[in-house]
C-alpha cells in the first residue's frame, strides 16, 4: 500500500511539472504572431508577418503607376507651302483625330509627372477646284499619322480637379497627292512625307476616382516640311517638279485615362 501511494504521488508531481512547462513556453516568449499560443492575434494587424498586412502594404506603397489612355478630338489643320513668303496656306480644314497612349505616372508634390508614348491618326484633307473651261484639279493629304514621346506635369487644384502642361517630340507624316487635267495638261503625283514632329499644350483634369481621369486639352502640333512630287504631262512630254508642304494644327482633345488597367476592379 505504501509503495502504491508513493507511485501515485510521483506521477502527480511529474504531470504538474509538464503542465507548468507548457504554460511557460507560451508566456515566457512573445509568440503573438503565431496561431499556436493563447496570446496570438493581439498584435497581428501590426505585424509584418501578417499576410494581410503585407498585402495592404504592397497596394498602398508609393511608386510609378502604369496607365492607358484613349484620345479623340478635332484637329484644326493647315497645309502650307513654307517656301512662299506670305499667304502660304494651301488647305485649311477641320479634321477628326484619334488614337491612344500608354505611360507611367510618378507621384510628386501637388500631382503626377507623366511620361508616355502616344500614337494618333488624322482624317483626310482634300481640296478640289473645278473650272468649267480649264478642268478639275485636286490636292489630297491623307493617311495622316504621328507617334510622340510626351512628358506632362499634373497640378492638383482640388481632390478631383487639376490642370496639366507639357509636350512631346516624335515623328509624323501624310501622303500628298496631286491630280487633275487642265486644258490638255495632266497633273499627277503621289508622295509619302515623313518628318520630325513636336507638340505642346495643356488642359484641365477631372478625376472620377483614383484610377479614372478625364482630360480636356489644347495642343499645337507641327510637322517639318517635306517635298511633294508633281508630274505635268502634255503634248510636249512630261515635266517633273516638287512643292514643299508642311502640316500644322491646333487641336482640341478629350482623353480618358485609366490607371492600372489590368488590376482587378473593386
Amino acid at each position: 500500500m505504501m509503495r502504491t501511494l508513493l507511485l501515485i504521488l510521483v506521477v502527480a508531481v511529474t504531470a504538474r511539472g509538464f503542465a507548468s512547462a507548457g504554460d511557460a513556453s507560451c508566456t515566457g516568449i512573445d509568440l503573438s504572431g503565431l496561431d499556436g499560443c493563447p496570446e496570438s492575434g493581439k498584435n497581428g494587424g501590426d505585424s509584418l508577418s501578417d499576410p494581410q498586412a503585407l498585402l495592404d502594404l504592397g497596394e498602398t506603397a508609393a511608386g510609378p503607376r502604369f496607365y492607358l489612355a484613349g484620345i479623340v478630338g478635332a484637329s484644326f489643320a493647315t497645309l502650307t507651302q513654307p517656301d512662299l513668303p506670305s499667304s502660304n496656306a494651301i488647305l485649311n480644314q477641320t479634321l477628326l483625330t484619334g488614337g491612344g497612349a500608354a505611360g507611367w505616372a510618378f507621384e510628386r508634390p501637388y500631382g503626377f509627372w507623366r511620361t508616355e508614348f502616344e500614337a494618333r491618326s488624322r482624317e483626310r484633307m482634300q481640296f478640289t477646284e473645278i473650272d468649267p473651261e480649264a478642268g478639275v484639279t485636286s490636292l489630297h493629304a491623307n493617311n495622316g499619322w504621328s507617334t510622340m514621346a510626351n512628358a506632362w506635369r499634373d497640378i492638383n487644384l482640388t481632390d478631383q480637379a487639376g490642370i496639366y502642361v507639357g509636350g512631346g517630340i516624335g515623328a509624323g507624316g501624310y501622303r500628298c497627292a496631286f491630280s487633275g487635267e487642265n486644258l490638255g495638261t495632266t497633273v499627277t503625283g503621289t508622295t509619302g512625307i515623313t518628318s520630325f514632329a513636336w507638340q505642346a499644350g495643356g488642359g484641365a483634369i477631372y478625376a472620377f476616382s483614383d484610377r479614372v481621369t478625364l482630360d480636356l486639352g489644347y495642343r499645337f502640333f507641327s510637322l517639318g516640311s517635306g517635298s511633294a512630287d508633281i508630274y505635268t504631262t502634255n503634248a510636249a512630254g512630261t515635266l517633273h517638279d516638287t512643292v514643299k508642304t508642311q502640316f500644322v494644327a491646333s487641336e482640341a482633345l478629350l482623353t480618358l485615362r485609366i490607371y492600372e488597367p489590368f488590376r482587378r476592379w473593386r
